[in-house]
């Protein structure tokens, strides 16, 4: 696969950074009008994303995921069951437990939101040689194992 990418000016730890923090916010811009777009808050579509990439989830994985007590989640659950986002569904095994789980609404939901973004993403990925993939992937796993523990430091 030949690589399509024009080079930029020579990179430095400083311009990475820089459009590190300009992409966070571009991101925030993204979440916060796909969370309108729901007619949710942004920390109700966290939660749909994180029962969107586990499939189901029990009200404890969901707190722990958004950082929140087992008390709040249900309020969380609640509200987004009230909207149509949200099923509860008796947990497979433990008949004590519930799960959550997207329903059809949210799926379609979620599709208009961010498919195209996907194809977009998917598009300009495929213009990096597999080598460099590579590299980009293990950047974006340290920095977010970098983000995850100041964010923990934050919490405690």
């Amino acid at each position: 696969m030949s690589s399509r990418i024009v080079k930029q000016d020579r990179a430095t730890p400083e311009t990475v950074a820089a459009e590190l923090r300009a992409l966070d916010a571009t991101l925030d811009l993204l979440d916060e009008g796909a969370a309108g777009s729901f007619g949710i808050k942004r920390g109700d579509l966290r939660a749909m994303e994180l029962v969107s990439r586990g499939g189901r989830l029990t009200a404890g994985q969901l707190a722990v995921g958004l950082g929140i007590t087992t008390g709040a989640v249900t309020g969380v659950i609640d509200r987004m069951e009230r909207m149509g986002y949200f099923q509860r569904q008796d947990d497979p095994s433990d008949r004590r437990k519930v799960v959550v789980l997207l329903t059809p609404k949210a799926k379609a939901g979620e599709r208009r939101a961010f498919e195209g973004l996907g194809r977009d993403v998917e598009k300009m990925l495929s213009t990096y040689r597999v080598d460099d993939l590579a590299v980009i992937a293990d950047f974006l796993r340290r920095t977010r194992s970098i983000v995850e523990k100041r964010a923990a430091r934050i919490r405690s």
